[in-house]
């Protein structure tokens, strides 16, 4: 059965390949994309996702402009130029696309779409968590709505990337982040951290393969993926992780996932060492299992699937059928 999917992006290199994936899958239908600042600003990410979608032949899908700053307070960061280049797309964007993106806000999207088909979409999100903090802020009844959340962001063992023990996608909104953590969603979200991203990597061997340009994706992704490998490989080297591309196949191929325990799950919003980081209480299971144990529990943590095994070997077959194996 299709799948209906809201992306929520930021408009880099991995996003450009997870979307691609999403844009052309049979078992996703893409309902809209929704568009948040991050690796660019939210005007080169809405760019780049217009160029995708259109590449991609799916001018169909809406794309809606959302969040171009963080909920304050938020940790000052780097910009992701050195990963993403200036441009978001590796310094290879390219023309512009002849679409434009829908007057409609991503917010406004978002809340509307939620409300006329509730229990039906899945969310994925790819970027800061922006977008889905101010909505769920707004629209009270927006999380119940949804069918299931995923999010690509956090870290639960493998420290951070864009701080000490911050993942980018949640270091650079901390409020948003928590925000979306605590909203009242259906079912417990799955997190799509960096202990599972920087696992599931691409080889030189898909590398080479995308260089071959077998199909109107790998011709496309190829230049942008080349830019992206030396810095996004700093942590995996000589392989390269595709965080996002993950994600979105944990939307499609749930099974991807192997392992991903409910555990009590918080953002760490206090502006010390620690900004940024999610917060993951893998003691719940040990107490549960003991009759009568009770534990001091702070404020501000929810029940969240939180993914610590993937099936490497499916995500880069996958990888490869994108790219013309």
């Amino acid at each position: 059965m299709t799948r209906p999917v809201v992306i929520d992006t930021d408009g880099g290199v991995d996003d450009a390949v997870a979307l691609w994936w999403a844009l052309t899958d049979p078992a996703l239908d893409v309902v809209a994309i929704t568009v948040v600042w991050g690796n660019v600003a939210v005007e080169n990410a809405t760019a780049n996702v217009l160029r995708v979608v259109h590449a991609a032949g799916r001018d169909d899908v809406p794309v809606a402009i959302g969040a171009s700053r963080p909920l304050p307070p938020a940790p000052d960061l780097r910009p992701a130029t050195f990963i993403h280049g200036d441009d978001g797309l590796g310094n290879a964007a390219g023309p512009e696309a002849p679409t434009r993106a829908v007057e409609e806000t991503a917010f406004s999207l978002l809340a509307r779409l939620a409300r006329e088909r509730p229990g039906e979409l899945t969310l994925v999100t790819l970027g800061p968590l922006t977008n889905v903090g101010v909505v769920v802020e707004d629209h009270s009844e927006f999380a119940r709505e949804i069918d299931e959340l995923v999010v690509m962001g956090g870290s639960a063992r493998r420290a951070g990337n864009a701080l000490p023990a911050g993942e980018a996608n949640v270091a650079h909104d901390p409020v948003a982040a928590q925000r979306t953590v605590v909203a009242p969603w259906a079912k417990p979200p799955l997190l799509v951290g960096l202990d599972v991203s920087l696992t599931a990597t691409l080889r030189p061997s898909e590398f080479a393969l995308l260089a071959e340009h077998r199909n109107a994706a790998a011709t496309f992704l190829d230049a942008p993926l080349r830019f992206y490998r030396e810095f996004g490989s700093t942590f995996t080297a000589p392989d390269t992780p595709c965080h996002d591309l993950l994600a979105v196949l944990a939307a499609a191929v749930p099974e991807i996932v192997e392992n991903a325990p409910v555990l009590p799950l918080a953002v760490d919003c206090g502006g010390d060492a620690a900004w940024g980081t999610t917060v993951v209480d893998f003691r719940a299971p040990y107490f549960a299992a003991l009759d009568g144990s009770t534990q001091s529990s702070p404020e501000g943590f929810a029940p969240w699937r939180v993914a610590l095994g993937v099936d490497v070997a499916r995500f880069r077959s996958c990888a490869r059928a994108l790219f013309g194996d």
